[in-house]
């Protein structure tokens, strides 16, 4: 078992963004422009290669124009199949197809909480000789691919998009609180205190039990605690915070059932002032008609005595060991985590690319400087999953909702959650 504390454990992504990064405009995604088809050129294509990708856009119109420019570009058939909604749904689903030996999904998108599960299992195919070669993964933060992606000297997945948990604020609340920012921990506490009526909360939040293993972290990190140590003053005063936002009525105690989808559309709603929440709520935020500079827009991170550290993700794709058609799902894999591709999926889903190096250069994103910008401000750290991921994170928000709901006193659920670290981080 590894001491409390040790610094080898906090895993930081160390890819810097330019301080001279260019500014960027706030248009939209690059398209090929339109052009007058005939009838004869409206014949849907038949291409030899084809595979199936199970996707969590797949549902989304820029996603499916994106696929059909890399169907052109590859020559291939891609399918699409989309993921249920609900991450235990998610996760489940994979499992059963990839456990059963099934052969109608070539390629996963998962996040890492699912890498970090499936690539222990067996049922997922080895990249690092051809998708994932050295050339190519020396692109990506090597100590997030090591962490991540990784079993010993093997890669079982190709990250494709970064996702930055930031803090996202409605600049309605600030301006009727008569504030111009929650940077001091006086002007967030402040925020915090104002009177905003019945049915709108100052800070809200995703605790559903699988979800709020994110937001917790996050609040250790920012009062300067250590997840690893449940003894840490610093650590028990962030969940005392968390504790003292339910009693003094700042967020509200029902979304303890409230997953990202639930959060976010309240938070478009205008029930919430602030929230944490990924990057990848851009396109949601875009598509509400809520985002901007006097709406909802990104946020720095409050100086509350502690480290401006921030977590990060990403999506990746993983390559089905079942599948009959890997040549062409490895060939679909290295455009997709190529430069070339990755600007692509970036620019036309308005997302951040996994790869480091393409961080800082001119990219036609909606609010890519204002992520950028974040970036620069805090340290990224890379989440402590272990291989029973869901599992796992189930088990902290069970035992944070217990002490939420004055179930466990503060020792007793910091008592147990240090014997869940020490069980389960290696």
């Amino acid at each position: 078992m590894k001491k409390r504390g040790e610094s080898h454990r906090k895993i930081f992504w160390t890819a810097t963004i330019g301080i001279a990064l260019a500014v960027v405009g706030f248009g939209g995604c690059g398209r090929k422009e339109n052009t007058l088809k005939t009838a004869e050129d409206a014949v849907e294509p038949v291409w030899e290669d084809e595979i199936t990708v199970m996707h969590v856009d797949a549902g989304d119109a820029r996603f499916v124009a994106y696929v059909e420019e890399l169907q052109e570009r590859l020559q291939m058939k891609i399918n699409l199949l989309p993921y249920p909604a609900n991450a235990d749904s998610r996760h489940a689903k994979v499992s059963s197809l990839l456990a059963a030996g099934d052969s109608s999904v070539d390629i996963f998108a998962v996040n890492d909480e699912m890498i970090n599960a499936f690539k222990n299992e067996g049922y997922l195919e080895p990249l690092q000789d051809d998708v994932m070669n050295e050339e190519t993964a020396w692109a990506f933060q090597q100590e997030y691919l090591r962490t991540t992606t990784m079993v010993g000297d093997q890669i079982y997945s190709a990250p494709y998009m970064l996702d930055v948990l930031a803090l996202w604020i409605n600049e309605e609340y600030l301006k009727e609180a008569g504030l111009t920012g929650i940077e001091t921990e006086e002007q967030f506490r402040s925020f915090l205190a104002y009177d905003w009526g019945e049915g709108r909360y100052a800070y809200g939040g995703s605790w559903e039990k699988t979800y709020v293993f994110n937001e917790l972290g996050e609040l250790i990190n920012l009062f300067g605690g250590d997840y690893f140590d449940w003894d840490n003053e610093k650590t028990r005063e962030a969940v005392l915070f968390l504790k003292e936002c339910i009693d003094r009525g700042y967020t509200p105690k029902d979304q303890m059932i409230d997953q990202y989808e639930q959060m976010n559309q309240k938070f478009i709603d205008g029930k919430y002032g602030m929230v944490f929440m990924y990057s990848g709520s851009f396109k949601k935020y875009m598509d509400a008609g809520v985002y901007g500079k006097d709406k909802i827009h990104v946020t720095p991170l409050p100086d509350l005595g502690g480290n401006h550290v921030t977590y990060i993700g990403t999506w990746q794709y993983a390559l089905n060991k079942a599948s009959k058609h890997k040549e062409t799902a490895k060939r679909f894999m290295s455009y997709a985590v190529s430069r070339e591709g990755s600007r692509l999926y970036a620019e036309m889903l308005n997302s951040f690319p996994a790869r480091a190096d393409l961080l800082g250069e001119d990219l036609d994103i909606t609010g890519y400087a204002e992520i950028c910008d974040f970036l620069n401000s805090v340290e990224m750290q890379v989440r402590p999953i272990p291989a029973n991921s869901m599992e796992y994170i189930e088990t902290v928000g069970e035992l944070f909702q217990k002490y939420m709901l004055e179930e466990l006193d503060l020792d007793s659920y910091c008592d147990q959650m240090q014997e869940l670290v020490d069980e389960n981080i290696k």
